[in-house]
């Protein structure tokens, strides 16, 4: 039974909750203020009915530590339980997000001061204005010429692949920074600040999933007595319908990586619309995932970036690994390939970095996504295009599966979508137009009158 004590016109109630592994008396403390007016006789009944309410509905919250900061509760999480749950790039992407964008709102806060509205207006604010670190531009790419691009990647301190990124759009300031000093300029002389950009509502919604799941944690392990984000509204998506290539289109595309010289890209090209394949997926392929005996592809690799090296990794979900039947014009091509990259190999044999990987660089080594983009756009103008991003290819084989009908669930299978809610949320206007032409032709086949 909980103690009461007056103090003043309060009173302390204090319920005592056993004892921790260190043998320390756990206890949980509360203050009642009695209405003004009453007898002190009723004040102290009314102190004993609230005790008791009190104590029961704490009950079972033995471990409750909400006067812990979100820093400290954030810094619990992805040091004890994220890395038994997320892979270890999957964790450091998770823990950027909410050190950039909830950290320096909520770092400070107390866990019971943290409510849905209070989340709300952080998540309203994400949307508006990113409450992020300011990004730089680079004033003018003729700054870095007459740098070798590695040359000078290495001097900064950072990727090859970051410099082209710099030049192609912003940049944090850390990293503007590093570039700054290695050309020997001041950072204002060499980069302008853009200021913060607003985040989209999917990226808020997936900060949002990520921020529940360390409150959910909390919750699991007593430390808090709800999920805050549970009851906080749900940040508007307004992410556009994925892109992809018609019929038509898709054919002109093909019919122009056949005319480029680069026949390792056409390969790829038509992998990529006859499979749907992920990009970091075909940049871990090894010839051993790939059966010509039986036409099958196996997916069980992705290409992910960690510690600033990309490294061959097993995929997030166990549904991202899968096995695809290959087109026999497909197959045809990657044996050509294959012989094409054995007569360079033999060629360059000193150098050869991965021989069993399918898609190398000019030495050798695994491709990199964001190159392949490049070159794609390209192959886009040539064509006549839309200039679409890599993953567009992935939406127009699953555009191509839906028009021809195919179940919902095996589109999702063989995308690597853990459930079809995925594949029927990501494709929904393409499911749309594939019902109505549906409906039109049962509509022409049975209930239209001969004229």
């Amino acid at each position: 039974m909980a103690s009461i004590r007056k103090r003043g016109d309060t009173f302390t109630i204090t319920a005592y909750m056993g004892y921790d592994e260190q043998g320390k008396q756990r206890k949980k403390t509360t203050t009642y203020r009695p209405p003004d007016g009453v007898t002190a006789g009723k004040a102290e009944k009314l102190a004993k009915q609230y005790a008791a309410v009190w104590e029961e509905k704490i009950r079972g919250y033995v471990a409750l530590d909400e006067n812990r900061t979100f820093a400290e509760l954030e810094k619990w999480y992805y040091e004890t339980v994220a890395p038994s749950v997320l892979k270890p790039q999957t964790l450091k992407n998770y823990r950027g997000e909410i050190e950039r964008h909830i950290m320096p709102v909520l770092g400070r806060e107390k866990l019971k001061n943290i409510t849905p509205p209070m989340l709300d207006s952080l998540f309203a604010e994400l949307q508006k204005s990113g409450n992020v670190e300011t990004h730089y531009r680079l004033k003018d790419k003729a700054l870095l010429d007459g740098y070798k691009r590695q040359e000078l990647a290495d001097k900064a301190g950072i990727e090859k692949s970051t410099l082209y990124n710099v030049m192609r759009g912003t940049t944090s300031r850390k990293t503007a920074e590093k570039i700054a000093a290695a050309i020997g300029m001041p950072l204002d002389k060499a980069f302008d600040n853009v200021g913060s950009p607003a985040l989209t509502g999917a990226s808020v919604n997936k900060i949002k999933l990520n921020l529940s799941a360390i409150f959910t944690a909390a919750v699991k392990k007593e430390i808090m007595r709800r999920n805050p984000c549970k009851l906080a509204t749900p940040p508007k998506v307004d992410t556009p319908p994925a892109a992809f290539f018609d019929e038509e289109q898709s054919r002109r595309l093909l019919d122009t990586l056949h005319e480029q010289p680069d026949f390792q890209f056409e390969v790829i090209g038509n992998l990529f619309l006859a499979t749907g394949i992920r990009s970091g997926e075909l940049c871990a392929l090894h010839w051993d995932d790939i059966d010509f005996q039986t036409g099958v592809l196996y997916i069980s690799h992705t290409m992910v970036r960690l510690d600033g090296k990309f490294v061959r990794d097993t995929p997030k979900t166990d549904e991202s690994e899968r096995r695809i039947v290959l087109p026999e014009y497909v197959l045809d091509l990657l044996k050509e390939h294959k012989h094409k990259q054995a007569l360079e190999r033999f060629k360059k044999a000193d150098i050869w970095k991965v021989p069993e990987a399918v898609f190398t660089n000019l030495v050798g080594n695994y491709l990199i996504g964001s190159n392949l983009n490049v070159k794609l756009k390209k192959v886009c103008r040539q064509a006549g295009l839309p200039e679409l991003h890599l993953h567009s290819l992935r939406h127009t084989h699953a555009s191509l599966l839906i028009n021809g009908d195919v179940a919902a669930r095996v589109i999702a299978d063989r995308l690597g979508h853990s459930t079809t809610k995925t594949t029927l949320d990501t494709y929904s206007h393409v499911f749309a137009a594939s019902e109505a032409r549906a409906m039109k032709a049962i509509d022409m086949a049975l209930f239209r009158k001969a004229e």
